[in-house]
């Protein structure tokens, strides 16, 4: 089934895609501030670790460290603004990969592509609620952070494979545009 994102043109897909690239780099910049004060012995990666812990004891150590840190109110903050970091990059990779598909013509790979930057916004949506539901209870009983973990190394992986498209598709493109005759 093809994105619905796949129907547009390659004009406004450009034209969105570098504006939701915009605002990819600012709440990029956003989410790595306030991951600082979450960084620490038991979370080296900041919210990340806890996003991966995957057991009851790694996911308490976590917030017990917060605690000590008074940094509770950190982690419940960039939860929340991941519910719209979570749309930003769902929606520019989705978007970057329709408007390769448009320029390459590739729409089976550039949805496929499309799709899964889509479902990794899921993803991060499911995790997220996991792991707010532990932080607003300060509790790690199972099967939360297994949960969490789960949806986060789906999340990855669709991310992943998303950006190697686009990656890939961006180096065609640029192959094809300057390719120059023997």
């Amino acid at each position: 089934m093809p994105h619905p994102l796949c129907s547009l043109s390659a004009k406004p897909l450009g034209t969105v895609a570098v504006r939701l690239g915009m605002l990819l780099l600012f709440t990029s910049a956003l989410m790595a501030l306030l991951d600082l004060p979450l960084q620490g012995e038991a979370a080296p990666w900041g919210i990340v670790s806890f996003e991966l812990a995957a057991t009851p004891y790694q996911a308490l150590r976590i917030l017990l460290e917060w605690d000590t840190k008074e940094a509770l109110g950190h982690a419940r903050l960039s939860l929340l603004v991941d519910f719209a970091y979570l749309l930003v990059y769902g929606l520019f990779f989705a978007t970057l990969a329709a408007w390769f598909g448009k320029k390459n013509s590739d729409e089976k790979w550039s949805s496929l592509a499309a799709w899964a930057a889509t479902l990794a916004a899921l993803f991060d949506a499911l995790e997220n609620s996991l792991m707010l539901y532990q932080v607003e209870r300060f509790s790690t009983e199972t099967p939360f952070p297994q949960l969490a973990a789960s949806f986060a190394t789906i999340k990855f992986a669709l991310l992943l494979i998303a950006s190697a498209y686009c990656l890939v598709a961006g180096f065609g493109l640029l192959r094809q545009r300057y390719r120059r005759p023997l």
